[in-house]
């Protein structure tokens, strides 16, 4: 999603089972924006991910709402997760 992204962060992810929390990535461990991600796709090297968290009122109001939290992303290697 990082290099769908041009390679930038903030982009916003939701996973199939948050239900209307979104988060937008903030940070990749080891990562300055516009670098590729050291290791292997799909995982590279299990870095950790920092998105801050969002309440949503819908799950189709992806951009709206309170900051909920700050807080590292579980599992990040996984696809249950998608763009939003």
């Amino acid at each position: 999603m990082y290099y769908a992204n041009d390679k930038k962060f903030g982009f916003w992810v939701q996973r199939d089972s948050w239900g209307n929390t979104t988060a937008k990535v903030i940070s990749i461990e080891g990562v300055s924006e516009g670098e590729d991600i050291p290791g292997r796709k799909p995982y590279h090297n299990n870095q950790k991910v920092v998105a801050e968290f969002y309440k949503q009122e819908t799950k189709e109001s992806c951009h709206k709402g309170n900051i909920d939290n700050v807080s590292e992303i579980s599992c990040p290697g996984t696809y249950a997760y998608s763009l939003c």
